[in-house]
């Protein structure tokens, strides 16, 4: 049997996909397992068993896309993105079965579509992929397939030497401000932790090297990397990194999916529906009446969900996992 499986195109989702993954692993221990992945993600070691096929939107739609795949008569397809162009490139590649969820005008593309079973973002993202797998599934595990090889090739490219040991921040958030703990909050804990004798590694695009800089705020024990590593070495960076802390991001997802410490801040978004699947995680929220928004830009002008997260109970959150991982 030839699966195929349509991943999304954030990087957040892509990582909770991979739990997907894991389960189609499982269940169809002798089948091929190939994925669709956006441009770029090819470079990160997601679990399958067969191809990855890059989607550059830029270069190829998503009809020609799928009528290119045609020749490698794929049996099944699950299609986890919710677009309409995503189910189209999945008719065109011609599956005969293409699992996806309704909406978007698209069901009459899907053989079969599948309704959810609860209100949608009431449960985890994981468990509404996991639907396409039929009723009782099981959901996999959130991984990254890494290897010792892999970690240290990316390991050698490293801009620079990273410290012994580490606390990981990610201040930036590419949905919006509404996700983002102020940068205030940010420099204040980077302090405390130096004070205990942690070392700080900033990471981010480069749109948050100016935030970060206001974070670093002089102190030579914080490092701002913001925009000097690409994706598969954030990922090396995060795995050696002692704790992560972070909005809800694509990090704080590629620290759930090496099941590393992390503490996650969540303000105008859900945990419910996007929180770490990581037993090492702890999340943080202030569950103010006017959360989850999910808005980009706060629609009451205050973000309160996050100004009101004040560092204290963040850096307390902190020792808490470093104290767990020291003893390790």
């Amino acid at each position: 049997m030839k699966i195929l499986i349509r991943t999304p195109n954030w990087l957040g989702d892509l990582l909770m996909s991979t739990a997907f993954v894991d389960a189609v692993l499982r269940d169809f221990p002798e089948a091929q397992v190939d994925l669709i992945v956006k441009a770029g993600f090819e470079t990160l070691p997601l679990p399958h068993r067969g191809k990855v096929h890059s989607f550059d939107r830029k270069v190829c739609s998503a009809g020609a896309f799928g009528a290119c795949l045609r020749a490698e008569q794929h049996d099944r397809i699950y299609i986890l993105p919710p677009s309409f162009s995503s189910a189209w490139m999945a008719f065109r590649a011609g599956v005969p079965e293409r699992f996806g969820l309704k909406g978007n005008g698209r069901s009459w593309l899907l053989n079969p579509a599948v309704g959810l079973p609860w209100q949608p973002r009431s449960r985890h993202l994981v468990e509404e992929y996991t639907q396409l797998l039929g009723p009782g599934a099981l959901p996999g595990t959130m991984r990254l397939a890494i290897t010792e090889a892999w970690l240290e090739a990316q390991s050698r490219t490293l801009p620079q030497a990273l410290p012994e040991r580490f606390v990981a921040l990610a201040p930036g958030a590419i949905y919006g401000p509404a996700k983002e703990w102020p940068p205030e909050h940010f420099q204040e804990l980077s302090r405390q932790l130096v004070a205990q004798g942690w070392p700080v590694v900033l990471l981010g695009t480069p749109d948050d090297r100016e935030v970060a800089e206001q974070i670093r705020n002089e102190l030579p024990e914080v490092h701002n990397w913001c925009g000097k590593t690409n994706l598969p070495q954030l990922v090396a960076v995060l795995y050696q990194a002692a704790l992560l802390v972070s909005n809800d991001s694509g990090a704080m997802h590629v620290m759930s999916a090496l099941q590393r410490p992390q503490v996650a801040l969540f303000g105008s978004t859900s945990s419910t529906w996007t929180g770490p699947r990581n037993p090492h995680a702890r999340l943080l929220s202030l569950n103010l009446e006017c959360s989850p928004c999910f808005k980009r830009v706060c629609p009451l002008g205050h973000t309160n969900c996050q100004k009101e997260l004040h560092p204290e109970l963040v850096f307390q959150s902190c020792l808490e996992a470093l104290g767990e991982e020291t003893k390790k």
